[in-house]
């Protein structure tokens, strides 16, 4: 087997090829938001058969990795994955693989989270390097099954509702939909709470009479949330944005934590140390 120096491991890390037991290496393919075609998928079947023990496993980023493979395979491997039109990579101190949850097709998602990510990943997945790694989440809706809030930078669909209680003729369809508990039943009156909604827009798709309406529709936008060891909650921006502000938002926060940040800082860490009002400040 191939003995290799710490440089030579840590260029192919940069690589994707990340070093595992025994001296062999996993290699990890970055998805488009979490899909890959049938056909490509195809030729990832291939590579793990031919390089690997014929397994693949997903990571948290919803990337594929191959286990298993020799380091004198290595070369034959990116060959492989370069003429299937596949992309290894993914680590360093650089934008990670962008993850989406599935609200472009999810009955609940209220924007198109798997479209945007990919503007996003074609903008900005690897393109430069930061002061530490900077992850990017998006969710459809506020069930945030991807953990939008936990990235570095993570957007949150929205729906801000308004009750005509005029036109309410309260039937309860909207009570069973609502998860969040925020309407209720008192003395056969709709009962809406505001501070409990969590802005699904879900009352306003069942009720027959118009009397829950959307009446804005967006993205939360989350900075500075971190998972891990020590997992922060990301600081919730100001007002709702429209999924055609994802990127310059993207860019704006990208350039703010490159510029302000201290060399092996996560953005988490520097919004602590400057004050995340300041920050949000500059930000916007």
């Amino acid at each position: 087997m191939i003995s290799m120096n710490k440089e030579e491991i840590s260029q192919l890390k940069s690589e994707g090829f990340i070093p595992i037991k025994n001296g062999l290496f996993s290699v990890r393919i970055i998805s488009d938001a979490g899909v890959f075609s049938a056909k490509k998928m195809n030729f990832v079947n291939e590579i793990a058969q031919k390089f690997g023990n014929g397994t693949i496993s997903f990571t948290t980023r919803l990337c594929i990795e191959i286990p298993m493979i020799k380091p004198e395979d290595i070369d034959s491997v990116k060959k492989a994955i370069n003429e299937a039109g596949l992309i290894n990579g993914g680590t360093g101190k650089k934008v990670r693989p962008v993850v989406a949850c599935k609200g472009t097709v999810c009955s609940h998602g209220l924007f198109d989270t798997q479209g945007i990510a990919n503007k996003i990943k074609d903008e900005f997945f690897m393109k430069q390097t930061l002061p530490s790694k900077f992850k990017i989440g998006l969710v459809g809706c506020p069930n945030n099954c991807a953990k939008a809030s936990l990235n570095d930078l993570g957007f949150v669909g929205q729906a801000y509702v308004s009750f005509d209680e005029e036109t309410c003729i309260s039937c309860g369809k909207c009570i069973s939909v609502c998860k969040a508990k925020a309407l209720s039943m008192e003395n056969k009156k709709l009962n809406f709470d505001k501070d409990q909604c969590v802005n699904c827009g879900e009352c306003s798709i069942v009720c027959p009479f118009d009397a829950m309406t959307v009446i804005k529709k967006g993205m939360s936008i989350y900075i500075g949330g971190r998972f891990g060891r020590n997992y922060r909650i990301g600081d919730e921006l100001d007002d709702l944005y429209s999924p055609e502000d994802a990127l310059k938002i993207t860019e704006k926060v990208i350039d703010y934590y490159k510029t302000n940040a201290e060399q092996g800082e996560r953005f988490a860490s520097m919004i602590e140390r400057i004050g995340i009002k300041k920050v949000k400040n500059e930000i916007l």
